[in-house]
This record gives structure tokens, sequence and C-alpha cells, in this order.
């Protein structure tokens, strides 16, 4: 199977998300490997560092990916952008996640859905 992981990158508004994706999103993809034998392999769009335009290798991950996971903790257009486009071409197997303790405004479209939540 392959997930794509939709979210910031670095350190925003005192969020690590690089540390997110490595220290909770890694674990629990091999923790469903281990537990359930399920291969769960993928990342972000940042594995990529050949020429050409991003955005293709964004659609394709999206449309594609068995499994998008996306971390919508803060105000990221970006992130608001793929989430878009996954729903609107793919809408299953997609996860919402978000630190707990942001008070950040979603957008009214995103206001009913149900999120996993971490510290």
């Amino acid at each position: 199977m392959r997930a794509f992981f939709v979210r910031p990158f670095g350190i925003k508004e005192g969020i690590d998300f690089d540390q997110v994706e490595v220290v909770l999103i890694r674990p629990a993809l091999q923790r469903l490997r281990t537990q359930y034998g399920l291969a769960i392999d993928g990342g972000t769009t940042g594995e990529f560092i050949r020429q050409g335009n991003i955005r293709e290798d964004m659609f394709r991950l999206l449309v594609t990916a068995d499994l998008v996971l996306a971390d919508i903790s803060i105000y990221n257009p970006n992130a608001f952008y793929e989430l878009g486009i996954r729903h609107g071409l793919r809408h299953q197997h997609t996860f919402l996640i978000r630190e707990k303790s942001t008070a950040a405004k979603y957008p009214f479209d995103l206001q009913t859905d149900r999120y996993f939540t971490y510290d």
C-alpha cells in the first residue's frame, strides 16, 4: 500500500511537523505492518528531488495513494488545497489529524469532519 502525507514542513506555530511524521505517523504505519501485516510505505512531496513541476507528483500521489494522512493543525492553504483535491477525486481512505491544543480556525467545510488528535 502507498500512503501520502499532506502536512506543513518544518516548525510552524510551535509544532515540528517533521517530528510528527518521525515520532507519530511512521511508527503508527510500522505498527500496522507488524500487528496486521499491512505494508504501508509513503511520504510527502519532499522526497522528490528531480527536476520538473512538483504539482504533477503531488496530483499523482493524491489520486493514486491508497491512504492519505492530512495534518491540518494550522491554517495552511497548501494542505487545504491538497485535501480538496483528494476529497474531490478520491474521498475514501483519507484521514485528518491535528494537534489537539491548537486553536486554529478551520474552513467551514471541514468543521464537521472527524479528526485523530495528537499531543
